[in-house]
């Protein structure tokens, strides 16, 4: 005989039925599916404005370095009117003309048959800006005495000057570019010589034979022109931006700095595009050119810069995009000009135009 143990009141526990249990396990999947679908959304928005970010940072700090640059160009001090004497000798084996050469001075990208200013390390196909222009050697140092000739020349302070180093002087009508050979404290002044001597060490030496002004009576090397006590001491520099490939694979803004190295600036900028504004001071821009259509590099007023900028990471984007570059073309009226990215990454072309202020 059965038995029927419950208290009187109690119900008996009957479990979930399958239309229950179907409807618990399809709202717990949409549920599901609704955190999946918001986490995906999360991480794609993430994905894209870390990638937006990275972007814009790249470029404004490529165009930030490259604009300062322009700026700087074609600064040598008290302008000499008669041009500059470059004594540093170019028959010498450590003589660089892209380092040592200062035909130009201002902004140029020379690279034709002839002679080529491009590094070794640009990428073919992408532009590049060689500037060249004078800085303080630390802080500010003048000639403690007058100055002719290249066997003591006094300065009132070293800085940061040591043998091997270029020097620059300028009286406004006048300029000349050394090397120096020596150098030494002397009481309260600093001593420098400057020799006709071979080159060493990615250096290339003196060559005043050419120079014989009348001020110079010293039997040494002479500088070509006189220089006053109170004139400015300045260093010389060549440097060159251009698009290189960096450690990881990919591409970024290098400079070739003057001594020869090559220092990775920036990463991700793919591409770099010119445009050199010819004309005159009283006239401005008239022209705007490509380098290999520059007919005078001292006619050169402006530069157009335009960059292309791509996220670190590929599969930000659904498909990949398309992108105008360089900027100053009008991809609205011609949809031809666009490029179609190879890959999914994100692309962003940044575009300024800079004065070269310096020039006379």
């Amino acid at each position: 005989m059965r038995v029927d143990s419950r208290l009187p009141g109690m119900r008996v526990q009957s479990g979930l039925s399958l239309v229950e249990l179907m409807i618990a396990l399809l709202l717990g999947t949409l549920l599901s599916i609704g955190l999946v679908q918001v986490f995906t959304s999360n991480s794609q928005s993430f994905r894209t404005n870390e990638a937006s970010a990275r972007a814009q940072e790249s470029g404004r700090i490529a165009m930030d370095i490259l604009a300062r640059a322009l700026r700087n160009s074609g600064f040598f001090g008290c302008f000499p009117v008669q041009g500059v004497t470059n004594n540093l000798d170019e028959t010498d084996p450590e003589f660089d003309r892209e380092l040592h050469g200062f035909e130009v001075l201002g902004v140029s990208a020379i690279d034709d048959a002839s002679y080529s200013e491009r590094p070794s390390g640009s990428i073919a196909g992408t532009d590049f800006l060689r500037v060249t222009a004078v800085r303080r050697p630390g802080e500010t140092i003048r000639l403690a005495a007058d100055v002719s000739d290249t066997t003591d020349i006094r300065l009132t302070d070293a800085g940061t000057l040591q043998a091997g180093d270029f020097l620059y002087l300028s009286n406004c009508e006048r300029g000349d570019i050394f090397q120096i050979s020596s150098l030494a404290a002397v009481g309260s002044e600093v001593k420098v010589t400057a020799d006709n001597a071979n080159g060493s060490s990615g250096v290339p030496g003196n060559d005043f034979s050419a120079n014989a002004p009348a001020a110079c009576s010293y039997p040494g090397p002479c500088l070509s022109a006189a220089y006053d006590e109170g004139t400015e001491v300045y260093q010389p520099y060549s440097e060159i931006y251009y698009i290189g490939e960096s450690a990881d694979g990919g591409r970024s803004l290098f400079l070739r700095q003057s001594d020869g190295s090559s220092v990775e600036l920036v990463a991700g900028v793919e591409d770099m595009a010119l445009r050199f504004g010819e004309g005159t001071t009283t006239t401005g821009v008239q022209n705007w050119r490509e380098a290999d259509s520059v007919t005078d590099w001292d006619d050169v007023l402006a530069v157009e810069v335009s960059l292309l900028v791509a996220s670190p990471n590929d599969n930000v984007v659904d498909s990949p995009q398309s992108y105008c570059f360089p900027g100053w073309e009008d991809c609205v009226a011609d949809s031809s000009k666009l490029t179609e990215a190879a890959d999914r990454r994100l692309y962003r072309v940044y575009t300024f135009t800079s004065a070269v202020r310096n020039r006379f």
